[in-house]
Order: structure tokens, then C-alpha cells, then sequence
């Protein structure tokens, strides 16, 4: 086979054999397919493990040692000013850590408790013995 399949994200990062994202100067190290199905599958699984990733095929001719060779317009510009490629152009800098501004503590209104609403209780039940015999016991034993 002359061609192979090899996976590059929106980053110009390409992935590797072991699952992680490289910039593609190593093609050793890279995954490829010869077969487009696998491939795909293989960009779907990535792309479950990162939704936010955009990830493309790219068909790469091979070297004579059987290594894809990358085109110099999809690997990424590797420069010290460059920064992190995860971090997406033109995003705000994280602001540095500072104190709180200091609030001046705002006294509570004052509000009026409400007063409460009068409960009737109700009457409990008057209760009735369940024995006859235990109420005339009873009034015998008081007198």
C-alpha cells in the first residue's frame, strides 16, 4: 500500500499510537491505518473522549521506511511565541488572582416580627374505658 490514514485535529495535532495528541514531527510514533474504515472508527472513539475536538482524516503517502509522510501545511508552526495550541486564538488572558474588593457591611432593615396567629386547641377526646367493670373499679377504689 502507498497511502495510509492518519488523524489531525483542529490544532494541527495528530494522534498518536497510544491515544495522545503530538504535533506530527515523529510519524514512529503516529497512528495510521491503511484501511478509511478503521480510521473513522478510530476518529469517532477519540472524538467521544474530547466532544470539542474537530478531527479530519488525512491520506499521507509513505516514506521507505513505512512511515506516513506528513505535509508540511498540516503540521503546526512550532514557535516559542506560539503558546499552547489547546488554548484557542484571540481568548482573553486569565486575569491574576486578587482580593476581594472589601464590601462595607449594610446593616439588615429592621423588620417587625409578624405575631403569630392564634390556635384554637382542639378538645382531646373524652375517653371512655374499654371495660365497664374498669370504671365502677376505678370510682370504688377512690372512695
Amino acid at each position: 500500500m502507498s497511502h495510509v490514514y492518519v488523524l489531525a485535529n483542529q490544532h494541527q495535532q495528530f494522534l498518536s499510537k497510544s491515544g495522545e495528541w503530538l504535533d506530527g514531527r515523529e510519524p514512529n510514533k503516529l497512528f495510521r491505518s491503511e484501511h478509511k474504515d478503521v480510521a473513522i472508527n478510530q476518529m469517532f472513539e477519540a472524538n467521544t473522549r474530547d466532544v470539542s475536538l474537530r478531527i479530519e482524516l488525512l491520506q499521507c503517502e509513505l516514506n521507505n521506511k513505512g512511515q506516513p509522510l506528513v505535509p508540511e501545511e498540516a503540521l503546526a508552526d512550532i514557535s516559542p511565541l506560539q503558546g499552547d495550541p489547546e488554548i484557542e486564538p484571540n481568548t482573553p488572558e486569565e486575569m491574576p488572582e486578587q482580593e476581594p474588593p472589601e464590601l462595607e457591611p449594610q446593616a439588615e432593615p429592621e423588620v417587625s416580627p409578624e405575631p403569630a396567629p392564634e390556635v384554637v386547641p382542639e378538645q382531646p377526646p373524652e375517653e371512655t374505658p374499654a371495660h365497664p367493670s374498669e370504671k365502677t373499679s376505678e370510682s370504688e377504689s377512690a372512695a
